[in-house]
C-alpha cells in the first residue's frame, strides 16, 4: 500500500499540474502555465535587471573558470560544470552579459535594446523562460520520479515495437523528453547506444523523432505566439505532427540508409524481458520507481542544481542565439531568402499571410523559439499556431539537442539533420494548418 500510494499520489498532482487544462481568464491553460505567469507578473518592471544580474554572473563566472581557473571553483563540481565551458559558449555568455545590460539600462542602438531584438530576447522570453523553468523544474518530479513515466513507457513499448519498429524502450526516451527535456531525452539515447541497447539506425531514429520539446517549453512556445489559451489543441496536434513524423523520415533517406551495426555488444535483456502481461508489468515497474523515488530534499536539491544550470550555463548562450538571429530577422531579408523554396507549400496549406509567415519556417533550424517570436508579430491566428507548431515539430534544433547529436558517435552529420529537419517541417506544416482551420 505505501508503494502504491507513492505512485499514485504523485502522479495524480503531476497529471493535474502538467497535463489537465483548466478554465482561466477566458481560455484553457495548464496549472504549471498559470502559476509562471503569475510569478513573471509578479517580477513585473524588475525583470530586465533579474535577467541582466543572472547573465553578467554567467559571464564574469565562466571568465573567471576559464582563464584564471581557480582550484576552489574547479574542486566544486556544480561551479565547474556551469562555469567551465568551450570558447564559442564563452563568448555567447559575455555576449549576453553586454547586451542584457544594455537592454536593462536602455544604453546603445536600437538593433540591441530594440523592442523587436533585445527587447524580446533579454526581457521578454528570458523572464518567460525563468518563470516557467523555476516552476516546472521544481514540480515535474512529480509526473517523471514516481512511476507515471514508467507505467506510460511500459504500456507504449508493444506499440513501439510494432508501429515504429523500435526496441520497447524507446517508449521510454520519448516519455523523458516530453515529460522532461529534449536535451535530456538526446541524453538518454546518446548513452544507450554507447551502451550497446540501440542499433546506429535505431539511436538515429530515436534521437531525431522521439527526443521530443518537453512540456514546459511547449508552455512556453504556446505563451509567446499568443495561443496559450488553445494549449491543450495545440499540444495534441504537435503531438499528433510528431507520430506522423516518426511513422515517415525513418523510412526515407537519410534514416533508411543508415546501417543496423551495434557501437558496443547488445547487454542481457532481462530487464526488458516479456515477464507477464502488460498492463502488470507496468504496474510492477511503477511501483518500483515509485519505491525508489526521491525523497522531497531530494527533489529540491536536484531542481535547484537543475535550474541554477539552466539559468548560469544554457540561457545566456540561448537568448544571444535568439538575439542575433532576431537581429536578422528584423533588419535583414536573408531569412526570407533562405525560406523562398517553402513559399509554395504555404499558399497550398492555405496558411494566412504566408509572406510574414514565411522566414519562420526554417529558421527554427538554429532555434525552437525563433519560429513563435516571430509569430508573435502576426496578427492571423491560425498563422500564429502553425508557426508555434513548428517550433515544437520541427524538432532539431542545433542550438539544443543538435550539438549533442553531432558530438555523439551516433552517424549523423549536419548535412542529415538539415534534410530530416526538412523532412519534418513539409509533413507538419499542411497537418497544422488543417487544424488551425478547423479548430480555431
Amino acid at each position: 500500500m505505501r508503494s502504491v500510494l507513492r505512485f499514485l499520489l504523485p502522479s495524480a498532482i503531476g497529471i493535474a499540474l502538467f497535463l489537465t487544462p483548466v478554465s482561466w481568464d477566458g481560455g484553457q491553460q495548464i496549472v504549471v502555465g498559470i502559476l509562471a505567469n503569475t510569478l513573471n507578473a509578479r517580477i513585473g518592471a524588475a525583470m530586465p535587471f533579474l535577467v541582466n544580474a543572472l547573465f553578467l554572473i554567467s559571464a564574469i563566472g565562466s571568465g573567471v573558470a576559464c582563464w584564471l581557473q581557480p582550484r576552489w571553483l574547479l574542486r566544486h563540481a556544480l561551479l565547474r560544470e556551469a562555469f567551465l565551458t568551450t570558447t564559442p559558449w564563452l563568448l555567447l555568455r559575455m555576449l549576453a552579459g553586454v547586451f542584457s545590460t544594455q537592454v536593462a539600462w536602455q544604453i546603445g542602438p536600437e538593433w540591441v535594446i530594440g523592442a523587436d531584438t533585445g527587447q524580446v530576447a533579454y526581457v521578454e522570453l528570458a523572464g518567460l523562460i525563468f518563470c516557467i523553468m523555476l516552476v516546472a523544474n521544481a514540480l515535474l518530479p512529480l509526473l517523471a520520479e514516481y512511476g507515471f513515466l514508467d507505467f506510460i513507457g511500459t504500456l507504449l513499448t508493444r506499440f513501439f515495437d510494432r508501429v515504429f519498429r523500435l526496441p520497447g524502450r524507446a517508449a521510454l526516451d520519448a516519455v523523458t523528453s516530453w515529460v522532461g527535456d529534449s536535451s535530456v531525452g538526446a541524453l538518454l539515447t546518446i548513452k544507450q547506444y554507447q551502451s550497446g541497447h540501440y542499433t546506429a539506425r535505431e539511436a538515429a531514429v530515436v534521437v531525431t523523432n522521439f527526443s521530443a520539446v518537453s512540456l514546459p517549453f511547449c508552455v512556453v512556445i504556446a505563451q509567446i505566439a499568443r495561443i496559450d489559451d488553445v494549449f491543450v489543441t495545440f499540444y495534441l496536434s504537435a503531438t499528433f505532427c510528431g507520430v506522423l513524423c516518426a511513422l515517415i523520415t525513418p523510412r526515407l533517406p537519410p534514416l533508411a540508409r543508415i546501417a543496423d551495426t551495434r557501437l558496443a555488444p547488445q547487454p542481457d535483456s532481462a530487464a526488458t524481458a516479456n515477464d507477464g502481461h502488460l498492463l502488470a508489468r507496468a504496474w510492477r515497474r511503477a511501483l518500483l520507481a515509485a519505491e525508489r523515488g526521491p525523497t522531497p530534499t531530494q527533489v529540491l536539491r536536484h531542481a535547484g542544481r537543475t535550474i541554477f544550470d539552466i539559468y548560469i550555463a544554457v540561457l545566456p548562450a540561448a537568448m544571444t542565439i535568439e538575439f542575433l538571429a532576431l537581429v536578422l530577422v528584423t533588419y535583414t531579408d536573408l531569412l526570407s531568402w533562405l525560406s523562398y523554396p517553402m513559399l509554395p507549400l504555404l499558399y497550398l496549406a492555405q496558411v494566412p499571410d504566408p509572406m510574414a509567415v514565411l522566414p519562420g519556417t526554417l529558421v527554427g533550424f538554429f532555434d525552437q523559439f525563433i519560429p513563435a517570436i516571430i509569430s508573435g508579430d502576426i496578427e492571423d491566428r491560425v498563422s500564429r499556431f502553425v508557426l508555434a507548431g513548428l517550433s515544437v515539430t520541427q524538432l532539431i534544433f542545433i542550438a539544443e539537442n543538435g550539438i549533442l547529436i553531432l558530438r555523439s558517435p551516433i552517424p549523423l552529420s549536419l548535412g542529415q539533420l538539415a534534410a530530416i529537419f526538412l523532412q519534418r517541417t513539409i509533413i507538419s506544416l499542411p497537418v497544422l494548418a488543417a487544424v488551425g482551420h478547423l479548430l480555431l
